[in-house]
């Protein structure tokens, strides 16, 4: 089925190509809108949390340093003093 749709797509002409992938756009986003307007506060705490917690697993310590220190230089000092 999948094929076969993304055949019949390729043979559209591009402006309705670009009206298919506008609305397909479209309807991620409401989607999108609609999981996080019925997520917690706490649910999406813990999403943030767990997306930032992997951007920043990507970073070498002194990327990770110099992160900190251009945001909050305040917790450099706070670990600096354990």
């Amino acid at each position: 089925m999948c094929n076969w749709l993304v055949h019949q797509i390729h043979r559209l002409p591009s402006h309705s190509k670009l009206n298919i992938m506008k609305c397909t756009v479209s309807l991620m986003d409401a989607y999108i809108d609609r999981i996080l307007d019925n997520m917690s506060t706490k649910d999406l705490m813990r999403l943030v949390g767990d997306q930032i917690e992997e951007n920043l697993s990507g970073y070498s310590d002194e990327e990770l340093i110099a992160e900190i220190k251009e945001y909050y230089p305040e917790l450099l000092e706070e670990y600096e003093s354990v």
